[in-house]
């Protein structure tokens, strides 16, 4: 049974870090004009210069942790919960499955569903953080800081950490908000998982609280319920600590969520 849960567990873990990564790179190819760039027209009559000093100052005024990380974020921003659930959809598997077949198996049958709850969110969470790492790692290696203030998110940092440290800063937001954002939003697919029956049913789900939940911080324009922004907080007015609180809320009905889910999946299996 080990071994089959962590074969499940593998498979989903490298197809987030394959579909994450993927989708920050696509999205920053596309918003930081990028191929615009690199295939445009370079003898049009309105551009002086040769191509490859043209090119090269398009390029340039591109390859800023600004641009990178704004341009990367531009499309993604959609839908990016359901990558970061991505690793948990393999608890449908087991639901299916080890549950059913080795129910009898377990003391408590009970806290094994929480306890695979817990590691699954835990993996997702770590999966996430690795993808953005990766990710803001290589394009480090190109990029360069063109401002001197990132913004609220950094208030917690010393003074003008992010001038000296935009690499870190990054690091920082990825392990922070980012890292509890994963554990927040697979919470609670983990819970939508053990009380739907399809993975498209909980995907959907998840995008429509994710929407809801943001526009009614953008209607209400309270910090409780501005999840975008939390998104988003390499470029926000909010300090640390207000970038978290539309998580509180967020968690409190994942957790809810969850404890009807458990003892469905018990009734339901051991029925």
């Amino acid at each position: 049974m080990v071994p089959s849960k962590f074969k499940i567990r593998s498979r989903f873990m490298l197809l987030t870090l394959i579909f994450l990564i993927g989708g920050l790179t696509s999205s920053w190819l596309f918003a930081s004009h990028f191929l615009e760039i690199m295939t445009m027209d370079y003898n049009a009559p309105d551009l002086v210069g040769t191509k490859k000093e043209i090119r090269h100052n398009f390029l340039e005024q591109i390859s800023t942790w600004e641009t990178f990380v704004d341009a990367s974020m531009f499309y993604v921003i959609n839908f990016i919960p359901v990558l970061f659930i991505l690793p948990t959809l393999g608890l449908f598997v087991e639901k299916r499955s080890l549950y059913v077949l080795g129910r009898h198996r377990y003391p408590s049958f009970k806290k094994a569903i929480y306890k695979d709850v817990m590691q699954y969110v835990l993996l997702s969470a770590v999966t996430v953080v690795v993808s953005f790492l990766i990710f803001y790692s290589i394009g480090g290696l190109f990029v360069y800081r063109s401002i001197d203030d990132i913004g609220g998110f950094s208030s917690i940092l010393p003074e003008n950490f992010y001038m000296n440290h935009p690499y870190l800063f990054f690091v920082f937001m990825v392990c922070t908000i980012y890292f509890s954002l994963a554990i927040v939003f697979s919470l609670l697919a983990c819970a939508l998982i053990l009380l739907t029956d399809r993975e498209y049913k909980v995907i959907l789900l998840v995008l429509l609280i994710y929407f809801l939940y943001g526009k009614l911080g953008v209607y209400t324009e309270s910090t409780w319920f501005d999840i975008f922004t939390s998104f988003t907080a390499f470029n926000t007015l909010y300090s640390t600590g207000e970038t978290f609180i539309p998580l509180v809320i967020l968690l409190i009905i994942s957790l809810i969520l969850l404890a009807v889910g458990v003892n469905k999946t018990v009734k339901n299996i051991e029925g």
